[in-house]
């Protein structure tokens, strides 16, 4: 670490006052004291879409961090993965992102798939300038954030000592040499691996926070209507419960080729199960038994049988790279072979896990098309132009 290190992070603490106080605190578990709200209110004293140039303070607020109060908004932030950082494009301020996982990510394959379909926005890659957290290699060091310098982190500061194998120290110096965590792990249910339970958000209270953290509520609440309207056009038109049809999800690190899966329940809370919960899809592995992560074995595949099978962050590889590693194993196993979804070509792609409200619109509609093709085949349930709008600030 250089001393001109050190001097920015004493800069940086002049628009942060007390973010690292919390973390230095060791109260990670939650906002303290009257200011913190379950449901991610925040309260700001400079409310305007136009940020540039407003320089009164203002507090937001959301656990496990708490609440930080801000001179001035964030220009540069770093994120784990895709759904936080997609949050700020959504806002208009993809432009702000310094860095997330690169190397693990699939920010490409979203632009490819996605945002091509949106005129003027794009998922910012390393060709906009934004780096790769893990440096290029495969480990987080905490010396790649003193040299991004970023504004804030929108990470939950747990996630360091989950994800990042850091120790709780490491995480404080960062957050008070640099930049404040702020952020919640809401992909998933958390483990104790997380520490004390603390609140877990819906993918929109969280998306509302950031809104406040950047400024841009008007924009928070476009997208909000924009995606009630659309659930409400579907839940509209979906058929009973009891006619609603049920698929087998597999993680996406199952090994077909050595006969390992791992079983994922679709009505799990987090983001990254979202548009299943919306979609009313049942879960075919309702009731397995299986071992630690949800593994199971072939033989458990072939006693619950589903008629498709559903590979988690299927889309984030490549064609031929998908069958090779899934469905091709599965064809020439004896046991995969018996299975109904390879015996029709029923094993599917499944969304990216790493959802922000962009890329969570486009695989609704992907899964409501696929899932009820009589229904929403072949329509697009919202307007492509009008996210892009909202996005450009055209409200």
């Amino acid at each position: 670490m250089s001393d001109e290190n050190d001097a920015a992070g004493t800069t940086r603490r002049d628009m942060v006052e007390y973010g690292g106080a919390i973390l230095a605190g060791g109260l990670l578990a939650g906002c303290t004291g009257a200011e913190s709200d379950s449901d991610a209110e925040s309260t700001a004293a400079a409310d305007g879409e136009d940020d540039a140039g407003d320089s009164s303070a203002y507090e937001v607020c959301m656990e496990p961090a708490g609440c930080l109060e801000f001179d001035e908004v964030p220009e540069t932030y770093v994120t784990y993965k895709e759904a936080w950082a997609e949050m700020g494009v959504a806002l208009g301020v993809g432009d702000r992102l310094a860095a997330t996982d690169l190397g693990y990510g699939a920010v490409d394959r979203l632009n490819e798939l996605f945002y091509e379909q949106l005129p003027g926005v794009s998922f910012p890659t390393a060709g906009d300038g934004v780096v790769d957290i893990r440096g290029g290699g495969d480990a987080v060091d905490k010396e790649v954030f003193y040299e991004i310098d970023a504004d804030v982190h929108l990470m939950d500061p747990n996630l360091p000592r989950v994800y990042f194998d850091w120790s709780d120290d490491e995480t404080a110096e960062i957050d008070q040499n640099v930049a404040p965590f702020f952020g919640n792990f809401i992909r998933r249910e958390r483990d104790d691996a997380w520490g004390d339970d603390y609140e877990f958000y819906t993918l929109y209270e969280a998306f509302e926070t950031v809104a406040k953290l950047f400024q841009r509520e008007e924009r928070y609440e476009a997208f909000a209507t924009l995606h009630d309207e659309m659930l409400e056009t579907i839940d509209a038109r979906l058929p009973p419960e009891d006619e609603r049809p049920a698929i087998g999800l597999l993680n996406g690190g199952s090994d077909p080729a050595n006969g390992t899966f791992y079983v994922m329940d679709i009505a799990d809370a987090g983001y990254e199960m979202k548009q299943y919960r919306d979609l009313g899809i049942k879960n075919a592995f309702e009731g397995a038994e299986t071992g630690e992560h949800g593994k199971v074995d072939y033989e458990t595949l072939l006693e619950y049988d589903p008629d498709q099978l559903f590979i988690h962050w299927g889309i984030t590889h490549s064609e031929s790279e998908f069958y090779e590693t899934y469905v091709r194993p599965m064809e020439e196993g004896s046991t995969g072979q018996q299975l109904t979804a390879v015996q029709n070509d029923a094993v599917y792609p499944a969304g990216t896990a790493e959802q922000g409200p962009i890329t969570n619109l486009f695989q609704t509609e992907m899964l409501a098309r696929d899932q009820y093709p009589e229904e929403f085949g072949g329509e697009q349930l919202f307007d492509r132009q009008r996210v892009a709008d909202i996005v450009t600030g055209d409200l």
